[in-house]
């Protein structure tokens, strides 16, 4: 590789046979939220399998977490945060009770949503209303914690799952080298890391990047090609 190539995507990869909808995105991304109802439009409209990967944001690549950003960066996320919850209508508050947490609590949010996929699918609707829950958790309705198990068990209640999911998926593991939620979890990062993904939402199709809600016609139009030029949604 010379010296002026990058290991990153600067033109979209070329056509495949199949179709991968993965979205890299923090649990607590208000983003990730807003951007949630429109990916699993798209993803029902064409047929494509959603899977969910959680992340943290992406320091390896210059991301940048949101308190450690320069004040004016900070007030125009609030400004342009509200006019898109509005604009969308979506009952956000403007500064949640419980956001944003400290360093290395978010883990336990993301590693459930993964058991949850994990044990009911990639895709499935578990797993993506177990996910929206989470964040409608932190941005409308403030219920708790979503930080603590406890918080975390009764959303999965309210979603209807049994004592058995609850007490196997939804669960404090980190650190455990054995669980696979954990280890998924630290699959994400790597992955993350090497795609060149920086900040949350994510949303990539085939590899190819598409950072923010805001880019979700560009991930529509790019899954119509495919579909167009025969691919065919991955199968998990």
């Amino acid at each position: 590789m010379s010296e002026t190539e990058t290991p990153y995507l600067t033109v979209p990869p070329p056509p495949s046979d199949e179709i991968r909808f993965e979205i890299y995105y923090g649990v607590s991304s208000p983003w990730a939220l807003l951007g949630a109802p429109e990916a699993e439009r798209i993803a029902r409209k064409y047929g494509v399998t959603i899977h969910l990967k959680p992340i943290v944001v992406v320091e390896e690549n210059g991301g940048i977490r949101l308190k450690t950003r320069h004040p004016a960066r900070q007030a125009y996320h609030a400004l342009d945060l509200y006019r898109t919850a509005q604009h969308l209508n979506v009952p956000m508050k403007p500064s949640p009770r419980y956001y944003p947490q400290p360093p290395g609590t978010i883990e336990i949010a993301g590693q459930a949503i993964i058991r949850i996929q994990q044990r009911f699918g990639v895709g499935s609707e578990e797993a993506l209303t177990f996910s929206y829950e989470i964040q409608r958790c932190i941005w409308v309705t403030e219920m708790g914690d979503h930080s603590r198990v406890e918080t975390l068990q009764e959303i999965a209640r309210i979603c209807g799952f049994d004592e058995d999911t609850i007490e196997q998926c939804v669960v404090d593991k980190r650190g455990n080298e054995g669980d696979e939620g954990v280890m998924e979890w630290r699959r994400n990062h790597e992955e993350a890391v090497k795609l060149g993904i920086f900040g949350t939402p994510n949303y990539v199709v085939n590899g190819e990047i598409f950072w923010g809600q805001d880019r979700l016609n560009f991930v529509e139009m790019r899954i119509k090609e495919l579909i167009d030029a025969g691919a065919k949604p991955l199968k998990y």
